[in-house]
């Protein structure tokens, strides 16, 4: 049969036949025809292809597995295709789309294959450098946050001995000049928390790891809170601070109200650092929109301002208007980058509107629900949870498991004035002893200690609770580990809540309050779910 005849025989039409890389074979494999195309891709000849099975351009990178599923295909006379990796007779890999259509004899069994292939290899290549890619920067990216979390260790834990002590320090008699320069370590302190706080949020909102928790909270109590904090900077600058709601902007809603306030926090913060005279005003109000409502927050300040080109930048990680206003007022650029992507999570906007000189004005708009219980009175919960007196904390015995000294001190300083007894564990070994020992109404527990870690220390203590019938005693993960992850870890070992180091006593008295009510719901789910 001529080389005219085989493609005819085989119903290819010239067109294909031109436009692919076409070759007939037999039974056993051979080559009976190959066309013009199947030369020129391959480096050889027609002579030396015709008569040799496909064994001589195969690149031998796929396994007998893959060509014994192509076999068993096409002799059950069943059309096959995939991608296969050939080499050139100089040994050039190359790809190729391939579809192998057996030919049906008389008897009704295959007599001849036709495989029709398109050179894809310009393609396959790119795919594969973007897999390289997106490996190296997932990589990167692992590598980036390994390195955001270990700073954040590193640096919580004597920062935590910094704001501690200084939490301790100011509920102590001290003069003027005294009290001035403990503000100004606090505020130093406080700076440096908020710098790791918002690495740590980018780090997780890059990695698709930012999750955000829904829950009612008092809208007008939250905002002022975070904006009274902000008071005190602007009226050292000379600057007035202003806040205003409608009357439609109160009660409880739904939302995430820690980030909400996060993001009111740094508007604020900025508008207050970024203006020298005049004032800003913060104002808030509540929209109806269908089923929902929309909450609008605008901060407007009489300060630098920026223009056109550098509000296209604005909202970008580490980018501030430019170099001068950073060496000027400092900062990392982090803080709108971080309010940018907050207010897209809660599928809201926000824009900037600025004249260089004379101020900017930073709207967001948020979805939001009111909480059913949004017409009643909400509860005032302003005021620091309450510490128990002398009297009485002198009946509440606490176990701190910590390894570091000045973290163990900073905790003594802060609770033993308030009547609390403490004991301390210097690593999580000695910590399940001591409470095997002893009676504790509560345990702050760290994570990461020599000998045991917090971890296994809470599995350990949770495992003789449930062997003996036990109560179950609140525990509270005090660390400087504050991600996800660790978070996950410390609930499925034992924890009944976590604070982030450093800590306040404000703070560290909210996390105990948290963790004992906790741990009662616990308790009472036990017993609901045993009877």
């Amino acid at each position: 049969m001529t080389d005219v005849d085989w493609p005819r025989r085989a119903g290819l039409s010239a067109a294909l036949d031109e436009a692919a890389i076409v070759a007939i074979t037999d039974r056993a494999g051979r080559i009976l025809y190959c066309n013009d195309k199947f030369e020129a891709v391959s480096g050889y000849t027609r002579e030396e292809l015709i008569g040799q099975t496909h064994r001589l351009v195969n690149s031998g990178v796929h396994t007998r597995g893959y060509f014994r599923d192509l076999y068993r295909t096409i002799a059950r006379g069943q059309v096959w295709r995939g991608t296969i990796q050939n080499r050139t007779k100089s040994g050039e890999p190359y790809w190729v789309d391939t579809t192998i259509v057996p030919n049906l004899g008389a008897d009704g069994r295959p007599e001849t294959y036709t495989a029709i292939r398109f050179e894809v290899s310009d393609h396959v290549r790119a795919l594969k450098a973007l897999e390289l890619a997106e490996a190296d920067a997932r990589q990167a990216a692992e590598v980036r946050d390994r390195f955001f979390a270990n700073v954040s260790h590193e640096v919580r834990t004597p920062l935590n001995a910094v704001l501690g002590l200084a939490s301790a320090l100011a509920h102590t008699t001290l003069t003027p000049r005294q009290a001035e320069m403990l503000n100004l370590i606090t505020g130093a302190g406080d700076s440096l928390r908020r710098v790791l706080d918002d690495m740590l949020d980018l780090s997780k909102m890059q990695a698709g790891q930012f999750s955000l928790s829904p829950a009612p909270f008092d809208l007008r109590r939250d905002i002022e809170a975070v904006v009274e904090i902000r008071r005190a900077v602007a009226e050292d600058k000379g600057l007035t601070l202003d806040l205003a709601f409608t009357p439609d902007a109160q009660g409880e809603v739904i939302g995430d109200g820690v980030r909400i306030t996060q993001i009111v926090s740094n508007l604020v913060s900025n508008a207050v650092k970024f203006t020298t005279e005049g004032g800003v005003c913060v104002h808030v109000d509540l929209l109806p929109e269908g089923e929902q409502e929309r909450l609008v927050i605008e901060v407007r300040d009489t300060g630098i301002g920026f223009d056109a080109e550098a509000a296209q930048r604005l909202f970008r990680p580490f980018v501030q208007a430019d170099d001068a206003i950073s060496r000027q007022f400092g900062g990392t650029g982090l803080g709108l980058s971080i309010c940018k992507s907050l207010t897209e999570l809660m599928g809201g906007t926000i824009a900037a509107e600025s004249v260089p000189g004379e101020g900017s004005l930073f709207r967001v708009t948020l979805p939001i629900r009111r909480a059913a219980s949004a017409l009643a009175p909400a509860p005032d919960k302003t005021d620091p949870p309450s510490a128990p007196d002398a009297e009485q904390g002198a009946r509440v015995r606490i176990l701190v498991v910590e390894d570091h000294p000045a973290n163990q001190m900073v905790v003594r300083r802060l609770l033993e004035p308030l009547g609390f007894e403490i004991v301390v564990a210097d690593n999580g070994l000695e910590g399940v002893l001591r409470f095997q020992e002893q009676r504790f109404d509560l345990v702050l527990m760290d994570m990461q200690m020599p000998v045991m870690d917090g971890l296994d220390a809470m599995r350990r203590i949770r495992d003789d609770e449930a062997r003996l019938g036990a109560a179950r005693t609140p525990i509270v993960m005090l660390t400087a580990n504050t991600t996800e992850a660790h978070h996950l870890k410390a609930v499925q070992a034992g924890a009944d809540h976590l604070v982030s180091k450093p800590v306040t006593l404000k703070i560290l008295l909210q996390g105990m309050e948290q963790g004992a009510a906790a741990a009662a719901e616990w308790a009472n789910a036990s017993m609901s779910s045993a009877a």
